[in-house]
């Protein structure tokens, strides 16, 4: 297959990439991010953009109000996301994820990011929805809210995890668009818990680089191993970790680079 140069596209985007914060799964921490973010601002290294990979995890708060202390110590930094499984643990998750203000939905969309085109696939595979490579169970969300009566809820509201999904009609959707970077919250094949379905949609998007969350570990260099066979290189960004669009470590919990 033709591999994109990653030399020539890190060279070309260099400030924007570093700009481009990506945030591994936070699960309700947030504290971390203000800290980082005061420290790159003594060091003139503040982002424009921070990208989540999902499992904010909200409890309380909504989004919006949870990315206001951000904006307070970097004026006009913007946020996008896409959602994890565990925003969709409740229905009350789902909407304070969502009641998120001026934070982009990255999810089946491409976004330019400063010159960067940047596609996001949020969620996971869910039995009742699509198991790649088998074929879907049901290709999109709206087929899956209304199933009903839903046998053992009393014909009430579908499974609140029928939101974080992964459904064959958003894949198929997004892979008709072009981007630099894909991220996702589910892992790619090169993970031992990864999928392949995810590797074929980064190939169709023709990326550079790909990350991930939802793993809590990091073994990205590894997968530089198996960049010539997979088509694009694949990026872990850990538990409460910060990564640039470079691939370059910003933020881990033991440490911080600047």
């Amino acid at each position: 297959m033709t591999l994109r140069d990653v030399t020539d596209f890190d060279l070309e985007h260099k400030d924007a990439l570093k700009r481009i914060w990506l945030l591994g799964d936070v699960h309700g921490h947030f504290d971390h991010i203000g800290r980082t973010l005061q420290v790159a601002k003594n060091s003139s290294n503040l982002p424009n953009w921070l990208v989540f990979l999902g499992d904010m995890d909200l409890a309380g708060q909504t989004f919006e109000q949870v990315i206001q202390p951000f904006q307070d110590v970097c004026p006009g930094v913007k946020t996008a996301f896409i959602h994890g499984n565990h925003d969709a643990d409740t229905y009350e998750k789902w909407t304070l994820l969502h009641e998120s203000g001026p934070a982009e939905v990255l999810h089946g969309k491409v976004l330019d990011l400063d010159g960067v085109r940047v596609a996001g696939l949020g969620g996971n595979f869910l039995g009742r929805v699509w198991i790649p490579p088998a074929e879907p169970i049901l290709r999109n969300k709206i087929a899956a809210m209304n199933r009903g009566p839903y046998q053992g809820r009393n014909g009430l509201q579908p499974s609140p995890k029928f939101h974080a999904a992964i459904y064959s009609d958003d894949v198929v959707k997004l892979g008709k668009q072009r981007a630099d970077i894909l991220v996702t919250h589910e892992a790619f094949s090169c993970h031992i818990h990864g999928w392949s379905a995810l590797d074929q949609l980064a190939r169709d998007l023709r990326v550079v680089r790909a990350f991930h969350g939802h793993t809590h570990d990091d073994h990205s260099d590894a997968y530089a191993l198996q960049r010539d066979v997979m088509g694009f290189e694949v990026r872990a960004v850990n538990y409460c970790c910060i990564k640039n669009g470079s691939g370059e470590m910003v933020f881990e919990l033991a440490r911080s680079y600047f």
